[in-house]
């Protein structure tokens, strides 16, 4: 399941990466991350590792991540890999203007009995995850727009 989303944010593209490139800071504006570690980081960040909860409903699971692609200020992305799922996430900044474009790209793949589930609840559950995606990207825009 291919999830895209796109925000233009009043801020330079260092203060929006501020909060991006790096994912222990994703716990103040990813409404479903409620712990993030880091394992091993890496010079200049691919192949850094690091372990996070995301939680729904009371409910936790683990994920654990590694860094794919990094160039400050411009992309991060990232693979994750779970119990019920894996994802790869990029991030990619653009300057325009006195805006910076945020894009988030997320290509989710279901496991074992939720890859079956899927196939009825997909429309529903793509629909939930692009609500949260928005509510984050507001938090995102509170963070980094002056005044806010």
């Amino acid at each position: 399941m291919k999830i895209t989303q796109t925000v233009e944010i009043r801020a330079t593209v260092e203060e929006v990466f501020y909060w991006l490139g790096d994912p222990t800071r994703a716990m103040e504006w990813m409404t479903s991350v409620s712990r993030t570690e880091i394992i091993e980081k890496t010079p200049g960040w691919i192949g850094t590792t690091f372990r996070e909860t995301v939680e729904e409903g009371g409910r936790g699971t683990e994920l654990r991540g590694v860094v794919t692609d990094f160039v400050a200020n411009e992309r991060m992305a990232f693979h994750l890999e779970g119990e019920f799922n894996t994802v790869d996430v990029v991030w990619t900044l653009r300057h325009r203007g006195e805006t910076t474009e945020v894009s988030q790209v997320a290509e989710v793949r279901f496991k074992g009995l939720m890859s079956v589930l899927i196939l009825v609840l997909g429309p529903a559950f793509k629909k939930k995850m692009m609500a949260q995606g928005q509510s984050e990207f507001a938090r995102l825009k509170a963070l980094c727009e002056p005044g806010s």
